[in-house]
């Protein structure tokens, strides 16, 4: 990255005219959103799941079983969940989840049991993999989260909100090597290289504050995914988010001598955080 003398009174004025400039072509047009328009990743013959009506007396009684056995046999903790007789379905599952948002030990078991002990039971999709990983990476047991995003990238059952799962927990804990390995795993199960969802990772990651993680993934990755001034003003507001200045004005600068045009919500981020650091040195 090229780094400049910090020179707070010049690029004040740069950013300035940058706002002038987006103001004369401010248009009323209305675009979709993003979500609306973005391709997911998830493998269309993969299984979604459909919301049934689930027995609230099944559910907790499956739910006192997988909390009070969770350190049982496997052997009794299934013969124990076969007896309850209850309609195992994908909206069970994700209710069962629900049950323990920070717990990984019950929901990872009953994912087991839904492998193993319950044949009639309908593939797991995306949906019921990322609540799981999601569940499991709150819970910081990161070695079985990996191992779990390993497993979705062999079943395909992978699509932009595990990227943003993945990578803001792996940044989390600081596992920085794994949030590139994990672009690199999931272009070896097809998951391509992809700037537009790098960027999304950039949106998750410096909205979450991780604005140095997502510093080291754009270098490290940058021999595989060339970064856009999309990317480079999602890094801007994150370092205007924690304070540091002198880091968004250098990469302020690398857009300008890339040729890229900062958006008008960047020149703003950047108007607004000069300001604030220019009233607080005040007497």
């Amino acid at each position: 990255m090229l780094i400049r003398r910090l020179n707070l009174a010049k690029p004040l004025t740069t950013i300035l005219s940058h706002r002038n400039h987006h103001a004369r072509f401010l248009t009323t047009t209305t675009t979709a959103t993003a979500e609306s328009t973005q391709p997911q990743l998830t493998n269309p013959n993969s299984p979604t799941s459909t919301s049934s009506p689930v027995n609230p007396d099944h559910l907790l009684r499956v739910c006192t079983i997988l909390y009070q056995q969770q350190n049982s046999p496997e052997s009794r903790l299934h013969s124990s969940l076969t007896s309850c007789n209850f309609n195992l379905t994908h909206e069970f599952f994700l209710q069962v989840c629900n049950k323990f948002p920070l717990s990984w030990r019950p929901v990872h078991l009953f994912f087991l049991y839904t492998e193993k002990a319950h044949p009639s039971f309908p593939p797991h999709s995306t949906l019921t993999f990322n609540k799981m990983v999601d569940i499991i990476g709150k819970s910081r047991n990161i070695d079985l989260f990996w191992q779990v995003l390993q497993e979705m990238g062999r079943r395909r059952l992978v699509n932009d909100k595990t990227f943003r799962i993945a990578l803001k927990t792996l940044a989390q804990v600081r596992e920085l090597n794994k949030c590139v390995n994990f672009f690199h795993l999931m272009n070896n199960c097809g998951f391509e290289y992809s700037l537009e969802r790098l960027n999304k990772v950039m949106e998750t990651l410096c909205e979450n504050k991780l604005v140095e993680e997502a510093k080291y993934l754009v270098l490290k990755l940058k021999e595989w995914i060339e970064p856009n001034g999309v990317t480079y003003g999602w890094l801007i507001k994150g370092f205007c988010d924690v304070g540091d200045l002198i880091e968004a004005s250098k990469v302020w600068n690398l857009i300008i001598d890339q040729g890229f045009e900062p958006g008008i919500d960047v020149v703003d981020k950047m108007i607004e955080t000069f300001l604030r650091k220019i009233s607080m040195m005040r007497p």
